[in-house]
């Protein structure tokens, strides 16, 4: 008897197995499942499937960040990355949230300090989800900010 209770559990766990991968294929795993903006420019997706939403435009150190409806506990998550995503090294976490809101202001974070010109990932959760965010925070001054030769020959052995 115990052979055919190993079939059947086979079966159902093939069973399981395929439904999974069909949902799977049909709708991935969504970073983004609600509408972040960003100093009025709305994070977009560029294809289903992606890691995050992107700000096209670049945004100040104290611009605001603005969800669809309120919610009890809004809370951002922001690192320094590349442009890819990825996330630099180091201790860089800038934690910032508020309650029964639907804004946050980039610059009220828990480190009292202003977001400097780069790129940043942001995880924005709300609502029980998260939705992931890349920006970036325009110089001020307006200056271009070349790289140091260090960095440069780094880059080029493979080092960075």
């Amino acid at each position: 008897m115990k052979p055919y209770l190993n079939v059947i559990h086979f079966w159902v766990l093939m069973a399981v197995l395929g439904a999974s991968a069909r949902a799977m294929a049909e709708e991935p795993y969504n970073f983004y499942p609600f509408k972040v903006t960003i100093g009025g420019n709305e994070a977009k997706l560029e294809k289903k499937g992606d890691l995050f939403a992107v700000i096209e435009k670049p945004v100040k150190a104290n611009a605001t960040i603005k969800i669809e409806k309120q919610v009890e506990m809004l809370i951002a998550n922001v690192a320094p990355c590349k442009e890819d995503g990825t996330v630099l090294g180091g201790n860089n976490i800038i934690a910032i949230f508020a309650t029964n809101t639907d804004s946050l202001k980039l610059d009220q974070s828990l480190k009292k300090t202003a977001l400097k010109p780069g790129t940043y990932l942001m995880n924005l959760v709300a609502h029980g989800t998260t939705s992931r965010v890349v920006f970036q925070v325009a110089d001020p001054a307006g200056k271009i900010k070349f790289p140091k030769l260090g960095d440069i020959v780094k880059f080029l052995k493979g080092e960075s």
